[in-house]
């Protein structure tokens, strides 16, 4: 498998994963279990999204776009 994306937190990496899965590619969480086995201690970048190799172009791809805000959700539509 692929690291593709390298996560500050397991919230976020799940929700990276969650988004990977919406688009059809199956998403695995590396190390999310060090954020409680080292406390209170930050765990930048050990938290790991990672697929299989053939879904990485895509996967970063989806990322991108993410990280572009494309999935941000405006105020109009919360209402």
């Amino acid at each position: 498998m692929i690291n593709v994306y390298s996560a500050n937190s397991t919230i976020e990496a799940h929700l990276i994963k969650n988004l990977l899965e919406q688009h059809g590619i199956a998403a695995h969480v590396a190390g999310h279990y060090l954020q409680g086995g080292l406390g209170e201690l930050p765990v930048i970048n050990m938290i790991e999204v990672k697929v299989a190799a053939e879904d990485e172009a895509r996967a970063r791809q989806v990322i991108d776009a993410y990280e572009a805000g494309e999935f941000a959700i405006s105020d109009n539509e919360t209402e």
